[in-house]
């Protein structure tokens, strides 16, 4: 019987010692009350938002109204940030309030991941797509094999070159709740019999290390995260600048 062939790359991103410790939750009136004042709505929405809709902006951070919101790209793109440039990320565990420095930095950070509508529109096109193209769909791969052949390459490119690298998590499928997609960090890998294990520093799971499972052969990904999400594949999706404070 021959060897199972093993193959194994890590970037050096320890989601324990470069991965924020606090967990992926803000205040929802914060969140839009920042972008609001950094003047992003707009931006992201493609829309002039008429006067009674930027008041809302103005409602109380605590107001039930807004809820909570996840700054996943936000805190990865942060993250690789601080990495790339050697800084110790912040040692604490509590969310960090509206009022601070580091807070209007992932929100920040979190408008630039979106590349105005670029990444809601991206999105939808692959959520609107099938795990795998039955024969008669010639004009699509269908998620799994648009994952396995074109997105897999670049990310163990990267990841064998030492470089960790901005996933986007595509989570589900038709046109419901586009914003439950997700942004993480592909920080490592180990490929062994045609299947590999993607490893993640990931907002949702501070101090963890989950992974994602990717079969290369029949081309399908997931269905889940090791944390349970579900996952139907991803696409790089990496920084167009540097961080609002290099």
């Amino acid at each position: 019987m021959s060897p199972v062939s093993r193959m194994e790359a890590q970037s050096g991103f320890d989601p324990q010692l470069h991965g924020f410790q606090f967990t992926n939750r803000f205040a929802g009136g914060s969140v839009v009350a920042e972008l609001a004042r950094q003047d992003r709505l707009s931006q992201l929405s493609g829309l002039q938002l008429p006067r009674a809709a930027r008041q809302l902006t103005d409602l109380p951070e605590s107001a039930a109204f807004w809820g909570s919101f996840g700054l996943c790209g936000g805190m990865s793109w942060s993250a690789l940030d601080r990495y790339e440039r050697g800084v110790t990320i912040e040692d604490t565990r509590v969310i960090p309030g509206r009022d601070t420095d580091l807070f209007r930095s992932l929100v920040t950070r979190q408008a630039d991941s979106m590349k105005g509508r670029a990444l809601l529109e991206r999105c939808l096109v692959w959520q609107l797509m099938p795990d795998r193209a039955p024969w008669w769909m010639f004009w699509s791969k269908g998620v799994g094999r648009l994952t396995v052949e074109g997105e897999w390459p670049k990310l163990q490119h990267a990841l064998d070159g030492g470089r960790p690298v901005s996933l986007v998590l595509i989570r589900n499928q038709g046109i419901a709740s586009p914003g439950e997609h997700h942004q993480v960090v592909a920080v490592g890998y180990t490929a062994t019999g045609g299947t590999a294990n993607i490893e993640l520093y990931d907002p949702n799971h501070p101090r963890a290390r989950p992974t994602i499972p990717l079969d290369l052969e029949t081309g399908s990904c997931g269905p889940r995260q090791s944390t349970g999400e579900r996952t139907r594949g991803f696409f790089v999706w990496e920084p167009s600048n540097r961080g609002p404070d290099q």
